[in-house]
């Protein structure tokens, strides 16, 4: 994945989060969420081909990472997952302005695979 196009940034507890526009292996723009400078992105919006559809992965393995990176209180958790959950839909917003124009996007809250990262900042 190529031609990364910073939207925006965030630092959240001792988390900090970039959201890009990039070039996957297809060469179609696709939208990325990042964390500690990971070279593979936790969340990626990607257009499956030209006809406008949009799938969403989640990096397991990173959420795994995530969760070792959370706060020990539970209520500050609940807080640092507000906030990220508002950035994504704010980073996503802009995403869908600049590469997703035409496309279907399914939104990350309406998504049953978010439910992963949210448990990596409630589980204890």
């Amino acid at each position: 994945m190529t031609g990364k196009q910073l939207i925006d940034t965030i630092q959240i507890g001792d988390v900090k989060f970039e959201a890009y526009i990039i070039i996957d292996e297809n060469n179609l723009e696709a939208f990325a969420i990042y964390f500690q400078q990971n070279e593979d992105p936790l969340v990626l919006f990607q257009q499956i081909s030209n006809d406008h559809k949009v799938e969403i992965k989640i990096n397991q393995q990173l959420v795994e990472e995530l969760q070792l990176l959370k706060s020990k209180d539970i209520e500050q958790r609940k807080e640092h997952y507000k906030i990220f959950q508002e950035f994504v839909l704010n980073a996503e917003q802009k995403a869908k302005e600049i590469a997703f124009q035409d496309a279907k996007l399914k939104y990350f809250t309406d998504i049953l695979l978010v439910k992963g990262i949210e448990q990596a900042y409630f589980v204890d």
